[in-house]
């Protein structure tokens, strides 16, 4: 039996800005979006088909081409926008005669709402109003479940201190991610813990990393350019068994650690329960508090030490609780001393 798919969307992208306040520029803020949504889903039982994974134009033909095509397997459509025109809260659309889809907007919004955003409730899509979204409209001829989601504006200040961090941005990624794992009922799969590279300088792969890449495809699926495979990359994040590069500034994808060469700040040591450890710069709280996401401050960054009492996956992140702090911090985030 096959996996369940689900398509994720980040709106917007190129040449298409879409709506812009300042720094909040909305596909950038939609990518951010759908690559949190697509690494919480990696850790459950099905795939995901990414309709961009970096700042290339895709515009709502190509989108529904692309699930017109995969109809047979796709399973759920997510679609991820952010408002404008000083309104303030969430909403979601959802086309007016599919109740799969009604079904599916009213968990996504339920999901939004949990992380203190203010709701504009369900909308209807249909045609003949300015409402008449492409990708709500193609769940009446493909029978797939799909929303179109507005988790904020842009232009609104109060909304805009809810999206100011990859932190934030990263739980708006999650809340569309648990409406799906909800909705389809997905049961979660054992997480591998981050495996060392095999090249370059002794050690494991690490945040902060500098690696080069040698595989052919992403983690997503889509093939790796020559020219991605001939500079350097640092690593943003490790999760499982993938790392992300470049998340700012650089080609921010995933890429599978079996497929990177470790070229210089690899981890000597793995991090495990009563070993010593520091907190790398840019490291936040995990666990599962109102904390998580919060940046650790200077006052317990390395060379400060702490201690590993215990280890466990949060959210689908591999952290450990330091006992000096009681707090919970991501593996890769840490430095074995």
């Amino acid at each position: 039996m096959s996996k369940p798919t689900i398509y994720i969307a980040a709106g917007h992208g190129g040449s298409d800005p879409g709506a812009v306040s300042g720094k909040y520029i909305e596909k950038a803020l939609t990518l951010k979006t759908a690559l949190a949504c697509q690494n919480y889903l990696k850790d459950y039982d099905c795939e995901t088909i990414m309709a961009r994974t970096s700042d290339v134009a895709c515009k709502t033909a190509d989108k529904m081409a692309q699930i017109e095509a995969k109809k047979s397997i796709i399973d759920l459509v997510l679609e991820m926008h952010y408002n404008a025109g000083g309104g303030e809260g969430c909403e979601v659309y959802y086309w007016h005669t599919h109740a799969p889809s009604k079904s599916l907007a009213q968990k996504v919004l339920a999901e939004m709402v949990k992380l203190g955003q203010k709701s504009r409730g369900i909308k209807e899509s249909k045609a003949g109003t300015s409402y008449n979204f492409g990708m709500c409209r193609q769940a009446a001829t493909t029978g797939i479940p799909s929303i179109l989601g507005e988790y904020a504006f842009v232009d609104n200040a109060k909304d805009q201190a809810k999206i100011n961090t990859d932190a934030k941005l990263r739980a708006v990624g999650e809340a569309y991610a648990k409406a799906a794992v909800s909705y389809l009922g997905l049961k979660k799969k054992a997480v591998e813990p981050a495996k060392p590279s095999g090249g370059g300088s002794a050690g494991a792969i690490a945040v902060g990393s500098t690696v080069k890449v040698s595989g052919t495809k992403y983690a997503t699926g889509q093939t790796i350019p020559g020219w991605v495979k001939s500079t350097t990359h640092k690593v943003s994040e490790i999760s499982g068994d993938r790392a992300l590069l470049g998340r700012d500034g650089g080609i921010c994808s995933w890429v599978y650690l079996r497929d990177l060469t470790l070229v210089s700040g690899g981890a000597s040591k793995p991090v495990e329960v009563g070993c010593q450890v520091t907190i790398n710069k840019g490291a936040v709280y995990g666990g599962l508090t109102s904390a998580r996401g919060s940046k650790v401050p200077a006052a317990q960054l390395a060379p400060k030490k702490h201690t590993v009492s215990k280890i466990q996956v949060n959210k689908g992140v591999r952290e450990a609780l330091l006992k000096e702090i009681v707090s919970w911090v991501a593996v890769s985030s840490l430095t074995r001393v």
